[in-house]
């Protein structure tokens, strides 16, 4: 708890007076991320996806074109505050509050598209391994999982992005037999296993996709 009320007062400091902390809107760093997170999803169109740790909802806003119903979630109120204003026409998309894991969000039908970005590495390896844990309970079958994280240490933070893409590897380069269907849900087995679909290591940060199915794109549309 100690650490969750820590991460807390962080985002807090980096939002006092500050609308854009980490220059979002500005820095070609942060537009050319985006741009390689929207370009490697592997399907056009998704129904039901969530951020994890929107922000001030500028990437929210990028994705919801691709997407039938969109959630948004992060722990701070002004970040909340400001992805609602950038996203108010966008009908489709709900914004809300809420600390991770504490406060990870369900949905029926579940997601097909779980985006977790530069989030991760503020949590402790238990808190990291909930939110794995919710990730296999949550993900649809053939739904697509992004993750996304900065390399480089964090000032009073023991993770990094390494650490934590290490975490995400180990439990999801792998056939899971751990996921249990929900109510209604029907689990094809020849389906239900996390494929790396795309590596990215960039000098700057990490990227990796896996999809809640053996098919590549190439696969999907029959090329192969």
């Amino acid at each position: 708890m100690q650490a969750t009320n820590y991460a807390e007062t962080y985002f807090e400091v980096l939002y006092n007076d500050n609308s854009d902390p980490w220059q979002y809107q500005t820095r070609w760093y942060e537009k050319r991320k985006r741009d390689m997170c929207l370009a490697v999803l592997p399907k056009e169109h998704y129904n039901n996806a969530i951020e994890l740790g929107c922000g001030n909802g500028v990437f929210s806003a990028l994705l919801a074109p691709r997407c039938h119903a969109l959630v948004s979630i992060d722990g701070n109120s002004q970040a909340v505050q400001l992805a609602k204003q950038r996203l108010a026409e966008s009908a489709h998309v709900n914004v809300i509050q809420g600390v991770i894991p504490d406060e990870l969000p369900t949905a029926q039908p579940i997601f097909d598209l779980i985006i977790i970005s530069e989030i991760l590495y503020y949590l402790s390896p238990n808190d990291i391994d909930i939110v794995i844990t919710w990730i296999k309970q949550n993900l649809a079958v053939g739904g697509t999982l992004l993750c996304c994280h900065w390399r480089y240490d964090i000032d009073g933070f023991a993770m990094t992005g390494e650490t934590v893409h290490q975490r995400l590897c180990q439990a999801f380069n792998k056939v899971s037999n751990e996921v249990e269907p929900k109510q209604g849900q029907h689990i094809d087995t020849k389906n239900s296993v996390f494929t790396h679909q795309s590596k990215i290591i960039d000098s700057d940060f990490l990227l990796d996709v896996w999809q809640y199915s053996p098919e590549s794109v190439a696969m999907q549309e029959n090329l192969v």
